[in-house]
């Protein structure tokens, strides 16, 4: 049974002029009890964010913490409770994580049968094996969400820092389909999370990596105003929160050139990939919840696939 955060709240707290952080965010209210933002306050007495970005980041933040309920339950139906896998269930692991034939050659060791529960099989890096990773990973993301959230305004527009460093340049809120395969360019930076210390993709260790990762690695943000204006739902922007939550509470990666669902070579990444890669736990958590494959074709992507992505568990 998951928390709910309904009720309306406004509490803000603003920097004096002058201080360190004054250059970026100088304000943090409290929208509800699950949910505090911190922005840039506006020149001239203008409201922001607005009312409809306000009660769009509300509607957000409660169709992140419901998606993520919904997924875990989904993995908690096939890994505790050991329900045989459903088609979507297994189209949804076999495309976001990497299990489907030929994808994860060597690990697991079995991605087709749904091994005994046996001592026998403790420690194999089966299918269920993988399968209680991903879960673990879920958990972690799901419990932190559902404790309440911290989302910090990264509208580029206003900013001045990104990560601590100062003089990040201006993005255009541009956007173009290329219909002819499905493509989406994107100049816009919907949200991100720095890590602890910086390196390349696998080799963080330590805090800044794995279930106790939060301690270390930075805060949520995501761009307040954009979303809303480039027509995001509350789906939409609630992948934007998983995924760079699971940079925070994971510590995991996106992985160099195929890390993002709309890239090509993301459906050919191998499980060993996948498990550090924050667009699968994104796009999976949604479609887990949606109990139907979202492949991510796009940021707006919510058409489910029923085609059967072998191997199919049996």
């Amino acid at each position: 049974m998951g928390i709910k955060f309904n009720k309306s709240a406004t509490k803000a707290s603003r920097l004096d002029p002058g201080t360190t952080r004054d250059n970026w965010t100088n304000v943090k209210e409290i929208l509800n009890p699950g949910l505090m933002i911190a922005y840039r306050a506006r020149q001239a007495g203008a409201v922001y964010p607005p009312e409809a970005v306000r009660e769009r980041l509300i509607g957000a933040a409660a169709a992140a913490r419901t998606i993520m309920r919904n997924a875990l339950l989904e993995m908690d139906k096939v890994v505790f409770f050991r329900r045989k896998e459903g088609q979507a269930f297994s189209n949804t692991m076999n495309f976001h994580f990497g299990l489907a034939n030929g994808r994860s050659p060597g690990l697991p060791s079995s991605n087709v049968v749904d091994k005994s529960f046996s001592l026998r099989d403790i420690g194999n890096t089966d299918r269920r094996w993988a399968l209680n990773k991903i879960r673990e990973g879920m958990l972690s993301i799901s419990f932190h969400l559902n404790t309440g959230m911290y989302l910090i305004d990264c509208d580029n527009d206003y900013r001045t820092l990104k990560s601590g460093t100062a003089g990040t340049s201006k993005i255009d809120r541009t956007q173009q389909w290329l219909s002819a395969n499905n493509n989406w360019l994107m100049d816009m930076e919907e949200g991100y999370a720095t890590w602890a210390r910086y390196a390349k993709a696998g080799e963080l260790t330590g805090l800044e990596k794995g279930l106790l990762s939060a301690w270390k690695n930075g805060e949520i943000h995501i761009a307040f105003a954009a979303l809303h204006e480039c027509g995001y739902s509350y789906e939409s922007i609630a992948r934007v929160i998983i995924h760079e939550a699971a940079h925070k509470y994971l510590g995991v990666a996106d992985q160099p050139n195929c890390g993002y669902a709309h890239q090509a070579g993301y459906d050919t990444m191998s499980y060993s990939k996948c498990i550090d890669n924050a667009d699968s736990y994104a796009w999976a958590a949604l479609s887990l919840s949606a109990r139907n494959l979202i492949k991510g074709v796009d940021p707006h992507d919510d058409a489910p696939y029923t085609l059967a992505i072998p191997p199919v568990a049996i």
